[in-house]
């Protein structure tokens, strides 16, 4: 027989375990206090648009001119500049192009990572902000997305929902999510993706927008318009010129004549843990299975570490090697910022984080492998074709060094 000391160790131990997965339970979402023009503040669980609501959804702009001396610190510039302007402006015409068309055009420099990785920001126009990484870091954004120029939506603690425009807001200051989260916008969507190219499974973005039960399904149906709670829906599968939509009790209705269940669909994203956020085009979609998610939300803002430089090794053609801090594509210098490219319809959006090497192949697209070891080939993107514009590599003695995208033979990032 076991002792009553025994028993009640067993006894608190469940209860602590118990409390811990109900505290981590609402981790996941979208948290931080907003400051209007007023100074006014409002604090609570957050929905931007109506689209994101999770720390590891993604935030998009394009990088204001100049953007790269936003990362770099004035040694680093004055350093690069040197380079560029002498021996390798002379050397790689292509560079020199490249260089320009950089600095003077942001058109084609997208910004992209996830709400975890920001600190705060600050509305500087319509649509533009600037941008503090967890580590102090700034960069200016400006357009490229409906995520920056949007109305967002709190939960305030006290008074309940409220919805702010834009050029209301004057700072937005992310935190971690509290544990005594009273109230939320619904319960994250969880499921498993068929389509042609293979089989996902993560937290569910359907059509780019509806991510949360509380989100609406509407369509047409032989009887009329339905408009249907996504926490009420089992699975969707294509089905002639719409879908055909089972719901929890086990109810099939067929849906169409709505972006929401036909060829307008914008595609369904994944937040696949294998490789980060995975969109399906409805072309390649098959069906959608909604699972129980066990209560979870997502990983906490705490989760997401304090931004490093991209590092690691550059094997050249000729077999040399060149290690140090990189600059990708004349662009991308941070571990946070995402590497993206499709397989077929499948697009994939990869943090450098979680990219362990990038292997070129031909013009058209590289093998991309992951940390986890899942391999993909990726096409049809700058980051990972012959419209990349090369490497800058900042060794650690030395002077920077730029690398043509069509010398390298594989690049090998330095593990966190």
């Amino acid at each position: 027989m076991k002792s009553v000391f025994t028993t009640s160790i067993m006894f608190l131990v469940l209860l602590s375990a118990a409390f811990c997965f109900a505290a981590d339970s609402d981790q996941g979402f979208l948290y931080g206090k907003i400051t209007v023009e007023s100074g006014k503040t409002y604090q609570g669980v957050i929905r931007w648009g109506d689209e994101e609501a999770f720390w590891d959804d993604m935030f998009n702009s394009s990088k204001a001119e100049n953007s790269l001396t936003q990362l770099l610190s004035d040694d680093d510039m004055e350093a690069l500049e040197h380079t560029m302007d002498s021996r390798l402006w002379r050397e790689h015409r292509k560079a020199r192009r490249s260089w320009r068309n950089w600095s003077g055009n942001s058109s084609h420099h997208q910004f992209k990572c996830r709400f975890g990785d920001i600190q705060s920001m600050q509305i500087t126009g319509s649509d533009d902000a600037i941008i503090t990484f967890k580590n102090g870091r700034e960069i200016e954004v400006s357009g490229g997305s409906n995520d920056v120029g949007t109305k967002i939506r709190i939960l305030d603690r006290e008074i309940g929902e409220v919805q702010l425009r834009w050029k209301r807001i004057e700072r937005i200051e992310f935190m971690d999510t509290p544990s005594d989260l009273i109230s939320g916008f619904g319960a994250p969507l969880y499921g498993s993706v068929k389509s042609r190219r293979g089989e996902y499974k993560g937290f569910i973005q359907w059509d780019h927008d509806e991510c949360l039960s509380t989100d609406i399904l509407d369509g047409e149906s032989e009887d009329g318009e339905l408009d249907i709670e996504f926490g009420n829906i089992a699975s969707i599968a294509k089905h002639r010129s719409g879908s055909m939509v089972t719901l929890q009790s086990g109810r099939e209705i067929y849906m169409y004549d709505s972006n929401d269940v036909d060829s307008d669909n914008r595609g369904i994203v994944i937040k696949d843990p294998r490789y980060g956020k995975v969109l399906v085009a409805w072309r390649d979609f098959e069906s959608i299975s909604f699972e129980n998610n066990r209560g979870l939300s997502g990983p906490s803002y705490r989760q997401f570490k304090s931004p490093e430089r991209i590092r690691g090794d550059v094997t050249l053609d000729d077999g040399n090697v060149v290690s140090g801090k990189i600059i990708y594509d004349l662009d991308e210098a941070w571990d946070l910022e995402m590497l993206d490219g499709n397989d077929g319809r499948t697009q994939f959006f990869l943090s450098f984080r979680d990219i362990r090497e990038i292997k070129p192949d031909g013009r058209y697209g590289s093998q991309v492998t992951m940390s986890s070891g899942e391999v993909l080939e990726l096409e049809d993107s700058r980051d990972i074709d012959s419209d990349n514009s090369g490497l800058v590599i900042e060794q650690e003695s030395g002077d920077p060094i730029y690398v043509r995208w069509r010398d390298i033979a594989k690049i090998s990032l330095a593990a966190r």
